[in-house]
């Protein structure tokens, strides 16, 4: 059962995902007081600015893709 390479999930997929992925981080970054609230008083302090915000994006990018395929699965077992 290949349910990924159909044309129609990649539609379906990239359709959704930047609508989904987009308010996630923006509420993700916004609550995290590690991220937000960074003084910058040092070069670490950047360093770790960025790491965080990358491992954000990161892990919430596989949740948002994550999300859409189960909804794809499930839109697909209901034809």
């Amino acid at each position: 059962m290949q349910l990924n390479s159909d044309p129609g999930y990649k539609s379906f997929f990239w359709k959704r995902f930047f609508p989904l992925f987009i308010p996630i981080l923006i509420i993700g970054v916004i609550s995290e007081p590690y991220i937000s609230q960074n003084p910058f008083r040092s070069l670490e302090d950047y360093g770790e600015f960025i790491f965080f915000l990358l491992f954000y994006t990161l892990v919430l990018f596989g949740w948002a893709a994550f999300i859409i395929s189960m909804t794809w699965r499930v839109k697909q077992s209901r034809k």
